[in-house]
């Protein structure tokens, strides 16, 4: 039993000797670029009814971000396994900075004039009526990618 442990204790040993460690902005640095993705579980029959809305409100959003120079890149993604897991679709948007994340008045109010003129008051309330019925949101992360020196 004692040689058991003793050669236990020297793996744990020889394994983490040869694990190196890694040191931000000496070895790697976070992208400038945030990326947001937002997890939803959606009733899977009701997943196209979804899309059909994010591409009037969300979609149209994000082609707005991006020609402010807000946002670089879109994406939703939807699950093979629409029924599987705790989420089926993931609502990806890729910020060119977290500075592009802050709060900024004068940003605010030109992305909403523009949002506006493109869908009614009255239609945006329509696209997300009943969706708390068949959707829920899981969860949200901002994220960096990591890149090597």
């Amino acid at each position: 039993m004692l040689r058991m442990s003793l050669l236990a204790a020297v793996a744990v040993i020889g394994v983490s000797a040869t694990a190196q460690s890694t040191e931000i902005y000496k070895d790697y640095v976070p992208s400038k670029a945030v990326w947001n993705v937002t997890m939803v579980k959606v009733v899977p029959n009701r997943i196209d009814d979804y899309l059909g809305g994010l591409k009037q409100s969300w979609v149209s959003g994000c082609e707005i971000s991006k020609k402010m120079g807000v946002l670089e890149d879109c994406s939703i993604f939807i699950s093979e396994t629409s029924a599987g897991g705790a989420f089926n679709v993931m609502l990806v948007q890729k910020f060119t900075s977290g500075a592009m994340m802050e709060p900024d008045e004068a940003r605010y109010n030109t992305f909403m004039g523009e949002f506006r003129k493109g869908l009614e008051k009255a239609k945006q309330d329509e696209l997300v009526q009943g969706y708390e019925e068949f959707r829920s949101f899981f969860g949200e992360m901002n994220l960096r990618r990591v890149e090597w020196k």
